[in-house]
Parts: structure tokens; C-alpha cells; sequence
């Protein structure tokens, strides 16, 4: 004698609150892991050292706009061989753009940037080197 056991089928409108539940949950944390990581990008010597490039360039920040604001962070990717580049959205009083790092990581770890570049929102398909090594 085979015993079968029948399961009951969750209605419709608990499988839609539990959908609701999970979206919100993997939404918030993957927010929290992007925000979690763009701090600790801001963090390392490389990103000051690239910014540091950047504001000292006085013809950028003048068709930017002071203050400059600096905005979300592309996270790096390999451009090639043990090169990344990552990019920053600033946003200044005059216009907005996107700032692009172009960096290469040493064998004791250190980094050393090689190319900085801005393409302004308001010049279309124009990047400007702002440093190049």
C-alpha cells in the first residue's frame, strides 16, 4: 500500500507577497553592496591621486563650474592586462560629464595613473586628456 501525500498550493495572493518581499530585499542590498563599494573605491590612495590630477587642471573645473559635485562610480574594469579604468559622473554649476581614470597596477600592488580624461555632456563626442603618462 503506497502512501500519497497531497500538498497544498499557496494561493495567488501569498506567492505575489512573498514576490513583493524578495524583489525589495535583493533590490536593497544590491544598493547597499553598490554603495558600500563606491565608499571604499573613495577611499584608496588611487582615487585621491586621480582627483588630485583633476582639480588641479584649472581649464576643466572653469567649464565645469565651481562647486563641483562628484557623483556615482563606475566600478573598474580590465582594460588590459593588469591596466583598469573606471569613471566618475561630476556635475558642476556650468555643465555635467563623466571622468574617466585610467590606471595600472604595479607588482607590489601600488598604482600609478596613466591617462585621466572628461568628456563634457555639453560637448558631444569630444573626451579631453587632462593627463596622460
Amino acid at each position: 500500500m503506497m502512501i500519497t501525500r497531497q500538498l497544498k498550493i499557496p494561493s495567488l495572493k501569498n506567492l505575489s507577497t512573498i514576490a513583493l518581499f524578495g524583489s525589495v530585499i535583493v533590490t536593497a542590498t544590491g544598493l547597499i553592496v553598490r554603495y558600500d563599494l563606491e565608499n571604499k573605491i573613495r577611499q584608496t590612495t588611487t582615487y585621491k591621486k586621480a582627483l588630485k590630477l583633476f582639480y588641479d587642471h584649472k581649464e576643466t573645473i572653469k567649464h565645469l563650474g565651481e562647486p563641483i559635485k562628484e557623483g556615482r562610480i563606475t566600478l573598474p574594469e580590465y582594460k588590459s592586462g593588469n591596466t583598469k579604468k573606471f569613471g566618475i559622473n561630476v556635475k558642476g554649476t556650468n555643465t555635467t560629464g563623466k571622468l574617466y581614470f585610467e590606471y595600472q597596477v604595479q607588482p607590489d600592488e601600488s598604482t600609478e595613473i596613466k591617462k585621466v580624461e572628461i568628456k563634457f555632456n555639453d560637448i558631444a563626442d569630444k573626451i579631453f586628456v587632462i593627463h596622460k603618462n
